[in-house]
């Protein structure tokens, strides 16, 4: 249905178009010399450092603005993804999780969003959206996988969405699971197969988990995804969830992003908003 990150981000595209958002623009990097590097706050100086993904060492300080066509790191102590595969769309992050997305047209395919470079099946997501203008999906989106599962098991690898907000319909054509309420709002599950398409890990066969919600989230207010309470879902249809911390993957680790996503849509948009860690 749509495309994911894969090692083009990595590869192709090290050379970053970033700006800080004040007057003064923040320098081009250049791909044999990486950006300097603001010290890292205590949390992030606690936690092992990446290595093995070359973009997510990249840290940024105060207000950016990405409009290149991939690009991952993180701005302070959040972690961003940042992905097209053609038109015009663009993401601008501060470290306190305000963001504001616009996209131009929409006959291509776009994901972009804030949050964790690895998931956690406890995690309380806060977020508070003050404009929609027609994202396909605005939902929490990230990733499991378990390299000691059997690679013809689609279910060793997986890519979840908690929908919030969209013109679409997400889990279209698959399977249906079970109906549950988390935070006051009532979801009904839904399971998709990927066969040999793009993932975090490389191309691969792979499951898709959908919490589709029974109306749309409304704008304007604050609200919190619960994030344990899709997982039993999921799990109470005997659809396991694989590690959601790890950097095991060919691509990217198992990041978990309040993300906006665009494809087939018939015109251009933004979605701004905010996204913090409720659980703290």
């Amino acid at each position: 249905m749509t495309c994911r990150l894969t090692k083009a981000l990595l590869t192709s595209t090290l050379i970053l178009g970033i700006a800080g958002c004040g007057s003064h623009p923040a320098p081009v990097a250049d791909a044999a010399q990486p950006p300097s590097q603001p010290q890292p706050s205590a949390s992030a100086q606690a936690k092992p450092p990446i290595t093995k993904f070359k973009a997510y060492t990249q840290r940024f300080s105060g207000e950016t603005l990405l409009t290149q066509s991939h690009a991952t790191g993180h701005v302070g102590d959040l972690f961003f993804t940042h992905w097209k595969d053609g038109g015009a769309a663009s993401f601008k992050l501060d470290e306190q999780g305000n963001f504001k997305i616009d996209w131009v047209g929409g006959d291509y395919n776009y994901v972009g969003g804030a949050g964790w470079d690895h998931g956690d099946r406890n995690r309380v997501i806060g977020y508070h959206l003050d404009k929609d203008s027609g994202a396909s999906y605005v939902t929490l989106y990230g990733w499991g996988y378990d390299k000691n599962m059997d690679p013809a098991d689609p279910a060793h690898l997986v890519e979840y969405y908690v929908v919030q907000r969209g013109v679409r319909t997400p889990g279209q054509g698959g399977e249906e699971g079970v109906s549950f309420v988390s935070d006051g709002v009532e979801y009904t599950t839904y399971r998709t197969l990927r066969k040999e398409k793009p993932s975090i890990n490389n191309t691969a066969t792979f499951y898709q988990y959908w919490s589709r919600p029974k109306e749309q989230l409304p704008l304007g207010v604050d609200h919190k995804i619960i994030f344990a309470d899709h997982v039993k879902a999921w799990e109470a249809n005997g659809w396991k969830l694989p590690n959601l911390d790890n950097f095991d993957a060919s691509d990217d680790p198992t990041y978990q992003v309040f993300a906006v996503e665009v494809f087939m849509v018939d015109k251009g948009g933004t979605v701004e908003g905010r996204v913090w860690d409720a659980g703290k």
